[in-house]
């Protein structure tokens, strides 16, 4: 095996690995494509932490993909993952558009601010 992570033949015997136990077979070249991209991630010691914009981080062990991932919508799939190195969070999208696919990513600094409101009485 090459020392390469990203060797195709290591992302390959990766990938069903990290399909739900219930579903290891892909319904589409669009969802393969999605497979394949949360497995590069996975392999370079990326966490998913939820499959949209929007919902608190969750715990998927061994970054397998939980049974309804590929339900979320009918176009787009969203991954997003946080790095041991780093303090931002990583969001994919995978968009379908017409027979194509695009991949879009961003690195998000995520923040907060905690702010009494009883000083603005």
């Amino acid at each position: 095996m090459s020392t390469n992570a990203l060797d195709p033949s290591a992302l390959i015997s990766l990938l069903p690995t990290l399909l739900p136990q219930s579903s290891k077979t892909l319904s589409s070249p669009h969802d393969a494509l999605a497979a394949l991209v949360h497995t590069a991630f996975s392999i370079l010691g990326f966490r998913l932490l939820a499959l949209d914009d929007s919902s608190p981080a969750a715990n998927f062990p061994g970054n397998v993909l939980p049974s309804d991932w590929n339900t979320h919508g009918l176009v787009d799939r969203t991954l997003r993952y946080k790095h041991d190195q780093s303090s931002l969070e990583f969001v994919i999208k995978v968009i379908k558009l017409g027979q194509r696919s695009l991949i879009n990513a961003i690195a998000v600094e995520v923040c907060s601010i905690t702010q009494p409101l009883i000083q603005y009485r």
